[in-house]
């Protein structure tokens, strides 16, 4: 709202006006500043920096994402702070006035988080087979001898073992979305990170892909490609993890980069279940981690990994010392394709032709039992 504001508007709002805020329900609340630089909270995550106080806008609005039926919000300013919860769809207004004199007509409007459920054919393809390693390894004996994991007596179940696994990972280095490894094996990204080398998402995955495999578990690369991957103009992928536990008898998704291992119930999911988690069981499921360090919250990680959820592919061969690579129709990777969707064929954004994939659309073959 405009300083010019009509005199007995003015009259009606500085009467109102005190350190306490008022939960008026025939008044807007008016809260205190000096400065017009703010800080707001959406459930359990700070924003600061991100928006400030303009008395020079009508009716200065600030749009929100809630991802449930019910949002809490916080606005804090240098001196005075209101807080509230917001349906979605709704919005609420308060004031804010600036140094006792120019006001601001503020506006939170809560919209829902934008999802799309994703179905894929349940039908296996009986022609494509994913191979994983079997036996030794000359590689993963190197591993383990310069870079041992050693899990702890109280890890009884592999979902722990994993989770153990995750952590160790992700203390290795700092995440620097601008610095590739020299070699994308685990052993030269180890080395690297030990001399102070910072890398992103795709060597936390490589890492803990063969510090998985190496304690025995059938572990792979998945990356993750946005719906719109062909024409996006920022970066359209992600590159997780996923293994088998074989006591549960199925394939989880866990993210080196920021150490979490989707759940539902307890039981953890892999990425296509993740993605539908998100889509129908928001306020369910959650993301563990045995991380001692502040954990990403489930808003800022769904914000980040939703749209990456929708192509997934990762290599047919995970053997280290084939001399034979396992391909299937002359393509060295497999990329399911929700059902309805075109195939992948090329990324603007790297200028790349997708030309390594098989395509299918079955969760089922994606997700085989490892043999």
């Amino acid at each position: 709202m405009k300083n010019h504001i009509a005199t007995f508007v003015v009259g009606l709002i500085l009467a109102a006006c005190s350190s306490e805020k008022k939960d008026a329900t025939n008044e807007i609340p008016i809260i205190k500043a000096t400065s017009t630089e703010t800080a707001y909270k959406v459930d359990s995550d700070w924003y600061k920096g991100n928006w400030s106080i303009a008395p020079q806008v009508a009716h200065d609005t600030l749009q929100i994402t809630s991802y449930t039926a019910k949002t809490a919000f916080k606005f804090k300013t240098d001196i005075d702070s209101i807080e509230f919860e917001i349906d979605v769809n709704t919005s609420k207004d308060f004031y804010v006035q600036l140094n006792d004199s120019l006001l601001a007509h503020t506006i939170i409007t809560a919209v829902p988080f934008k999802t799309t459920l994703v179905k894929y054919n349940e039908t296996a393809d009986s022609d494509i087979q994913i191979k994983y390693q079997h036996g030794k390894s000359e590689y993963l004996e190197s591993l383990k001898e310069a870079f041992p994991v050693t899990l702890p007596a109280t890890a009884s179940s592999d979902k722990e073992k994993v989770l153990y696994v995750l952590n160790w990972t992700n203390s290795r280095w700092k995440h620097n979305g601008n610095n590739a490894p020299k070699k994308n094996d685990a052993i030269s990204i180890l080395q690297e990170a030990a001399e102070g080398g910072q890398f992103p998402c795709f060597a936390y995955a490589i890492v803990l892909r063969d510090q998985l495999n190496a304690l025995g578990f059938k572990a792979r690369t998945v990356y993750l490609k946005t719906a719109d991957a062909k024409t996006r103009k920022r970066p359209p992928g992600h590159v997780a993890t996923e293994v088998f536990l074989n006591d549960l008898q199925k394939w989880v998704f866990i993210d080196g980069q920021f150490n979490v291992m989707p759940t539902l119930n307890g039981t953890p999911l892999n990425a296509i279940e993740f993605q539908n988690a998100i889509s129908t069981d928001f306020e369910k499921f959650d993301l563990e981690s045995m991380t001692t360090a502040p954990k990403v919250s489930k808003t800022n990680y769904v914000n980040f990994v939703y749209d990456y959820l929708f192509y997934l592919d990762t290599t047919l061969d995970n053997r280290y010392e084939a001399t034979d690579r396992h391909m299937v129709d002359g393509k060295a990777s497999l990329m399911l394709v929700p059902s309805g969707a075109e195939n992948l064929d090329h990324i603007n954004f790297w200028d790349m032709d997708v030309n390594y994939c098989k395509y299918t659309t079955s969760a089922n073959t994606f997700y085989a039992k490892p043999i």
